[in-house]
């Protein structure tokens, strides 16, 4: 299969794409595929989650021998300011280093926050003149299959909570894009705002390309790129009774898919430049992933994953330090959903 690309992106905070993008990136892996997750957060959770805290910031430390360190920023300083290719790092997430499957992150750094403001939509998107800017994930995975001597199957983006150039970038470098939700007031007024937003995106880039083709036809690139098709919906976090979302999360439920089918997908489809929202999405989740309560912490303070926490003991003092069957039947039946989610990207995408 040929490799896809995508970003876990809601402009709302605290829906859980961090957590969403390392398990289902477990999955992927687990089911032969071959990963490559991208923390492009400013706030570098993903990285902190999967690598650890020290080990993180060990990252960060810069040296004569890494002048920018060990992270994303030690390809794109010196890609964005001097128009060279910098050096990669990928590294393997603590759960995975002794397990066979390729599943790489390429750590992120706060840097981000001053590459945000060095890219400029109108000067460089807009105008058509510095539209590879925006292409910086791209040519950093080009450039790290190129120094590992292999070809991913998936790329999945973390971005921050935000409408900012970072998650501009992202997008134009996306084949496809997937939006959380969580049980709460605003998801369903944020899901509105994508299908404003994204629509002008796309009118931004596709001026811009074709001022940039104008004079420079032959690129192969720049035509392929600014096309990202909506995946679907994930709903994170809910209360269940029954299998069934219960009380208030049923409600917010009801309002956020009404925010799909009613606000995000009839914007979507009104842009023209290609097909925003394929024939297999669905209007309800493409994944539902319950809320964990104290596992999910867990998982993070551990760097452990749903699907490998079990076989862990739990930081906290519960019982006799082992989890409880009711904890270890919701830690099953969440790693399925992730598997199901990824199964539907490996069928569909």
């Amino acid at each position: 299969m040929k490799k896809t690309t995508v970003s876990i992106f809601n402009n709302k905070g605290g829906v859980g794409k961090t957590t969403i993008i390392w398990n289902l990136g477990i999955s992927l892996s687990e089911l032969g595929k071959k990963v490559l997750l991208i923390d492009f957060d400013p706030q570098c959770n993903l990285s902190i989650a999967t690598l650890g805290g020290s080990e993180f910031a060990a990252c960060l430390n810069t040296s004569e021998k890494y002048p920018y360190g060990q992270t994303i920023r030690s390809f794109a300083q010196p890609y964005i300011q001097q128009n060279i290719i910098g050096s990669t790092c990928t590294l393997k997430p603590k759960s995975n280093q002794r397990r066979k499957k390729t599943l790489h992150i390429v750590p992120g750094d706060f840097w981000l926050n001053n590459f945000a403001d060095i890219l400029n939509v109108g000067t460089d998107v807009i105008s058509g003149s510095g539209l590879y800017r925006f292409m910086l994930i791209h040519k950093l995975v080009e450039e790290i299959e190129k120094n590992n001597n292999l070809e991913y199957d998936f790329v999945l983006i973390d971005l921050p909570p935000s409408f900012n150039t970072l998650v501009r970038a992202a997008l134009y470098c996306s084949d496809y894009f997937m939006v959380p939700c969580t049980p709460d007031l605003f998801s369903a007024y944020c899901v509105g705002l994508i299908g404003e937003v994204l629509p002008a995106f796309i009118t931004d880039w596709e001026q811009g390309k074709d001022r940039y083709l104008a004079s420079n036809r032959y690129d192969t690139i720049i035509p392929t790129k600014g096309h990202p098709k909506f995946a679907g919906w994930i709903f994170n976090g809910f209360d269940t009774r029954n299998n069934k979302p219960i009380g208030a999360d049923k409600a917010q439920y009801d309002q956020i898919s009404s925010a799909i089918q009613e606000k995000l997908i009839p914007n979507l489809k009104k842009i023209s430049a290609y097909a925003c929202v394929p024939s297999f999405v669905p209007s309800e989740p493409i994944g539902e992933i319950e809320d964990l309560n104290v596992m999910a912490p867990d998982s993070i303070v551990q760097n452990t994953p749903i699907k490998y926490l079990k076989s862990a003991k739990p930081t906290r003092d519960i019982g006799r330090g082992t989890w409880s069957q009711n904890q270890v039947s919701l830690m099953k039946k969440t790693e399925k959903e992730y598997d199901k989610l990824a199964n539907y990207m490996i069928n569909n995408f």
